[in-house]
Order: structure tokens, then C-alpha cells, then sequence
């Protein structure tokens, strides 16, 4: 069953609120971009997306829900809104510091069922600085080493609670659109490392869980497997489509062991389409 994703959830107005933060972030570096006479683009519309997904990795049951949601890229020399916010705190012509973010959507422990009666598993956003090295730069194509360390949080209505930090180095190789309209796409080949609190957040059994088929478990900090990540869209003069895979092998990990790892294999894909209907270009 495909369900319609609800904006009265928790998550969705924490996405809602960081969207209000992007657009006053982007009028005051459109201010500055003015005044500066620097060119910028911009596109606004509408889109609709169709997303699959494990429930986290580890997990066996999966997850499908429709996303009504607005568009909207805007590029400047400075600041980059695409499918995710970019804020180039330093730029050269082979490093680049930027900022990294990633997120792991809820999970109600009584949908799987190797959680049940344990905690649910609150919206979880992660963030911080990533040093780019640019291995490749051409006009269209670039390869880069990235090195991201990000603070992770689980969001919960009633508190934010620090839940660990990881460290993911990374190879990415990025095909930009050679004119306004065309194909470009990105794919991600990268390992993933976490804290100790991270992984007991997600894979630890504490003793009042234990059941007959459900051990006790404690993590330890360390390596949390490999994943790979592509994205591809074709964009015309009034739509945009698109499609990504996000995909992480389990095989390895220090939590490899847990009673709550029932599959090594995780992924998220989405496929689906925008209509712009404003822009600069």
C-alpha cells in the first residue's frame, strides 16, 4: 500500500520551519548578491515524488509514501539551494568547505517486528562541516574526496536529544548539465563510521527488552558498513524529473550481530517529477 505523506507530522514541520529558515537565509544573500551585481538563478514550482524504503538499515519490513511538496533551486557564488543547502564557508580551486546534512525518517517500533515494545524511533536529523578536495575540475564534471563529520540528533515533539556523530569519507563523482535544460547526475561511494551512542540509538537491546528471541546487545563505536548514492534528473523548460538510490551494505559492522539486524542489505529510492512554473532562467 502507498500511502500519502501528511503534513501534520512531527518531521514535516521541522521540514517546514527549515524551509521558512532557507527562504529568510536566501533573502539576505539575495541582498548581498545585488548589491554585489553577481549573477544568481533561481526556479520555483510544484512536484510530486514517490519514495520506498527500508524502515532504518537493518530492517526487514519496508515503507512507500507519496510527497507533495514544493520546488525550488536558487545558485550564487555563495549559497546553493538544490535539492538539499549548500553554504560554501571556503572556496578554492582544489578545497572546498562546506556543510553536510543527512536525516533518517521515524520508525514506530510496533511496525517491525523484531522491535516490538521497544522505544519507537524518533525523526533523526544530522549536520556539520564537510572539506571537499577537488580531485577533478572541469567545466561540466568534477571527482571529489569528501570528508564530512556530522552531530546527529533524534527529534522527538517533547526534546532533541544528541544521539552520536559520524564520519563518512567519500569519493563523488558529479555531472552538472552542460546548458539550462538537460541530464546531469551524481553518484557517491563512501564508508560510514559512527560514535558508540549512535549505534546503541539503533541497534542496542538493554536487559527490560530481552526476550526469547531477542538478545541483549551493546554496541561499540566504529566502522557501520559502506553505501553507494546516485541521483539523476532531466530537466526541461517547464518540468524537472528525477530519481535517486541510496544504498548501504550492513556486511562488517561493528552492530552486524544485533538481534535488530534481520537484513545486511538497506535502501531509499524516489522517483518523480516538479513543474517549474517561475524562474530567472
Amino acid at each position: 500500500m502507498i500511502r500519502l505523506f501528511i503534513p501534520y507530522c512531527p518531521y514535516f514541520i521541522f521540514l517546514t520551519l527549515f524551509f521558512m529558515r532557507s527562504s529568510f537565509v536566501l533573502a539576505n544573500e539575495l541582498n548581498e548578491t545585488i548589491k554585489s551585481q553577481n549573477k544568481t538563478e533561481w526556479t520555483m514550482g510544484i512536484g510530486l515524488g514517490m519514495f520506498e524504503y527500508k524502515l532504518y538499515p537493518g530492517a526487514k519490513e519496508t515503507n512507500r509514501f507519496l510527497f507533495p511538496a514544493p520546488y525550488f533551486t536558487f545558485k550564487s557564488p555563495r549559497f546553493e539551494i538544490d535539492r538539499g543547502i549548500k553554504s560554501f564557508l571556503y572556496h578554492s580551486r582544489t578545497i572546498v568547505l562546506d556543510i553536510s546534512a543527512d536525516f533518517g525518517l521515524p520508525v514506530d517500533s510496533d511496525d517491525t517486528q523484531v522491535r516490538k515494545g521497544m522505544p519507537d524511533l524518533d525523526f533523526m536529523l544530522q549536520f556539520g562541516p564537510s572539506l571537499e578536495f577537488l580531485i577533478t575540475n572541469k567545466n561540466y564534471f568534477d571527482i571529489r574526496f569528501e570528508v564530512p563529520i556530522r552531530v546527529a540528533y533524534a527529534l522527538d515533539p517533547k526534546q532533541i536529544e544528541n544521539i552520536g556523530y559520524l564520519f563518512e569519507p567519500r569519493l563523488s563523482f558529479n555531472h552538472h548539465r552542460s546548458k539550462k535544460t538537460g541530464l546531469a547526475h551524481k553518484t557517491t561511494v563512501g564508508l560510514k563510521f559512527a560514535t558508540q551512542d549512535f549505534h546503541q540509538y539503533y541497534y542496542d537491546v538493554t536487559n527490560e527488552f530481552v526476550t526469547a528471541e531477542r538478545p541483549e546487545f551493546n554496541s561499540n563505536s566504529g566502522y557501520s558498513g559502506s553505501f553507494v548514492n546516485y541521483r539523476i534528473s532531466y530537466k526541461t523548460d517547464d518540468f524537472v524529473y528525477w530519481a535517486f538510490l541510496r544504498y548501504q551494505s550492513l556486511r562488517g559492522a561493528v552492530f552486524e550481530d544485533s538481534p535488530l539486524v534481520l537484513e545486511k542489505d538497506y535502501y531509499f529510492i524516489g522517483v518523480g517529477f516538479a513543474w517549474i512554473f517561475a524562474g530567472s532562467i
